[in-house]
């Protein structure tokens, strides 16, 4: 009887020191589960400030583009215009090299007291193109 009380006491020991090392072991677990399940929380709040953010910029990113949309159409409008005026300035230069003012309806006048004008009397005003480009070299 002794013996039989021995083993018992034996595998009770075995048993106590078997369900300390596995409670142990489970308290270790189920405070590894709170860490995970806290930072699973935490990783959860950053994902949707993340989501958040990212619309954002989305939405910042789609106005920038249509202000430079705009920026550019009108630069574009701006070009075209200018490619306009050039042409007509260009035209008009060139018509106007050709031609002389009719001098023959004009009352006389005391020439001598007039300052010169960078061209003679009868001769079309050419716009000062020579000097430094004139305007089409500024348009240019």
């Amino acid at each position: 009887c002794d013996k039989a009380m021995s083993d018992a006491k034996q595998k009770r020991d075995y048993a106590a020191e078997e369900i300390a090392t596995l409670n142990e072991e489970m308290a270790k677990l189920e405070a590894r589960r709170d860490k995970l399940t806290e930072a699973l929380a935490d990783l959860e709040k950053e994902i949707a400030e993340l989501t958040d953010a990212r619309a954002k910029a989305e939405a910042q990113r789609a106005e920038e583009k249509k202000e430079n949309k705009e920026t550019v159409d009108e630069a574009q409008a701006g070009l075209d215009a200018l490619t306009m005026c050039i042409d007509i300035l260009d035209k008009f230069y060139k018509t106007t090299k050709k031609e002389s003012v009719d001098l023959s309806l004009a009352q006389a006048s005391p020439e001598d007291d007039a300052p010169d004008a960078g061209f003679d009397n009868g001769e079309a005003y050419l716009g000062a193109q020579a000097e430094s480009g004139g305007i089409l070299g500024m348009l240019d």
